[in-house]
């Protein structure tokens, strides 16, 4: 269900960014002076219009394929490097929401942050048996995964 959710979160998104771009054609005065509903009507008509309804579509399908990754991060301890976990995350604007069976989530911490990832702003960190895993957005957790690695690098010169 999950799964799906995304998708369709994302459909929303693609569309909504379409309509934002035509009327943003139509404010600038770069696309005819057709109300931009008209131009989108008669986009959606022709041939190209269903190609682009079909793009979106599989991209929207695909997305929570290859939108979100699961990654590890060797070298931290959950418990005694959980300052340096909470200040990486920090660092890329997520909070600590919760912390439960030992998982710990971490939430943006602004609106605007949220409302851009889509409301699909929570991060995973679980234990493991030589580090720890993240789940969530593969942007987010590549950058925070990155801040986490710089982290073990240099508390080996500590």
């Amino acid at each position: 269900m999950k799964y799906v959710v995304r998708s369709l979160k994302y459909l929303v998104f693609l569309c909504v960014l379409y309509v934002a771009l035509v009327w943003l054609m139509y404010a600038v005065g770069s696309a005819p002076q057709v109300s931009p509903w008209l131009q989108i009507e008669a986009q959606l008509q022709s041939d190209r219009g269903v190609w682009m309804v079909v793009a979106f579509v599989v991209l929207a399908a695909l997305y929570p394929l290859f939108g979100f990754m699961r990654g590890r991060v060797d070298g931290i301890n959950f418990n005694e490097d959980s300052v340096r976990l909470i200040n990486a995350m920090q660092v890329h604007g997520f909070r600590l929401d919760e912390e439960r069976d030992g998982v710990r989530l971490f939430r943006a911490d602004t609106f605007l942050r949220r409302a851009m990832l889509m409301w699909e702003d929570r991060i995973e960190v679980r234990p493991t048996a030589t580090g720890v895993e993240l789940y969530g957005l593969r942007r987010t957790v590549a950058r925070v995964m990155f801040q986490l690695k710089a982290y073990v690098h240099n508390s080996r010169f500590e």
